[in-house]
């Protein structure tokens, strides 16, 4: 698929109480939106930290060569970390490669070493097809890298009323809602890769969970996002960590993010 050939059907939804005003003016074009989140990434360190962290975690899975794809790269920050990575997203942006849908990987047989995904798993509005299509086109041995919202017992209250995308534990199907800007169910990797883990084994045995964990328990939160100003001063952000290093242990029941590395076998 071409950068031309770009496309996704916009559709105005509610403006969020209480958000940065940049995003307000640009709410309902997904492209802007992208452009404007990059530029709110390159200007807050705490989430530039947040995403390192991500990085540094799946970078251990990641091969130095072979062919490695990012779906969803939307703004392109995961250039900044690892270079020999190809970007793509449905959505035309000046930091992407090419436009690829997750649902039709527009790839040969074996031929990828590394899908990576931040954050775009619950967006994937037909999950099959998504798995089936990446099988398809990794190589034998080749990983799925993951870094997904988790619903856990603090993070539920946080994701379902307060957060503008779906979260919906009953399916696994995108909702939308007035807010969202476009269909989204943060739940879905949460029902999965945990819920119904013997289920997705069932599906996909051919796709083995190699590796997840379950992290990020405030400084997402804390750093306001994309769409909030930060609610935590940055000199407080070295106590925060330290918290949430002392808290790692029960990311099971506190974390708002995982990590889950499939390879294909």
């Amino acid at each position: 698929m071409s950068r031309e050939s770009c496309h996704i059907k916009a559709e105005k939804r509610k403006i969020l109480p209480h958000m940065n005003k940049k995003y307000k003016s640009v709410w309902g074009n997904e492209a802007e939106m992208l452009i404007l989140e990059r530029k709110t990434m390159d200007s807050k360190p705490i989430l530039q930290l947040i995403w390192r962290k991500w990085y540094e975690e799946i970078d251990k899975f990641m091969p130095e060569d072979g062919l490695n794809v990012e779906l969803g790269a939307g703004g392109g920050f995961t250039e900044t970390y690892f270079k020999n990575l190809v970007q793509t997203d449905v959505v035309l942006t000046p930091n992407i490669d090419i436009c690829v849908d997750g649902s039709d990987l527009a790839f040969k047989d074996s031929i990828l070493d590394t899908i990576v995904m931040i954050g775009v798993l619950h967006h994937i509005k037909n999950i099959d097809k998504f798995f089936n299509e990446a099988k398809r086109v990794l190589k034998k041995g080749g990983k799925i890298l993951m870094v997904e919202p988790y619903i856990s017992f603090f993070s539920y209250p946080v994701w379902k009323l307060l957060h503008y995308q779906g979260c919906n534990l009953k399916t696994l199907s995108c909702d939308s809602n007035d807010y969202a800007r476009i269909g989204s169910n943060l739940a879905i990797p949460t029902i999965l890769f945990k819920k119904e883990r013997k289920q997705f084994e069932k599906n996909y045995p051919d796709l083995k969970i190699i590796h997840e964990n379950y992290h990020t328990i405030f400084r997402f939160f804390a750093s306001g996002g994309y769409t909030y100003p930060s609610l935590i001063p940055k000199f407080l952000l070295p106590l925060l960590l330290k918290l949430e290093k002392i808290l790692e242990p029960l990311g099971k029941r506190l974390g708002s993010f995982m990590t889950v590395i499939i390879q294909k076998i």
